[in-house]
């Protein structure tokens, strides 16, 4: 891996690192706003997959989608496939929920799923860059 690559790995990482930073965070609250951590679990998610395009050498579109970018990564990546359905879920919550009109209400056993989801694509994904 040449230099280039190597750093925008790094700065994909660490964007992601951000985003799961301010989830912890906000589930330390007592006042935690469900949508917002539902949307950095998103971005998480996004981030990391693009990490780790990235790093194979593959170019990452300009798309919150995270079923493209997973198909993008499944031949390296194969275990990504089972949650592939379950991306949609994560997608709604980077996009449709973030505007006035497309917001809805989001539960607490809702967003604990979201968390959940966004784990276990970390678990994937941070093992196969190489914490």
């Amino acid at each position: 891996m040449n230099e280039q690559t190597r750093e925008a790995v790094r700065q994909w990482r660490a964007k992601a690192q951000s985003d799961w930073t301010a989830v912890e965070i906000l589930l330390a609250s007592e006042r935690c706003p469900a949508e917002t951590v539902c949307f950095h679990c998103q971005q998480f998610v996004e981030k990391l997959l693009k990490a780790f395009l990235t790093y194979n050498n593959v170019e990452t579109p300009k798309t919150h989608d995270l079923r493209r970018l997973i198909q993008l990564a499944e031949p390296f990546a194969p275990e990504l496939s089972r949650l592939s359905d379950s991306s949609d879920t994560l997608t709604i919550h980077g996009v449709e929920t973030r505007y006035p009109g497309d917001w809805r209400q989001i539960e607490e056993s809702e967003m604990n799923q979201v968390v959940e989801l966004s784990k276990q694509f970390g678990d994937i994904l941070l093992a196969k860059l190489g914490e």
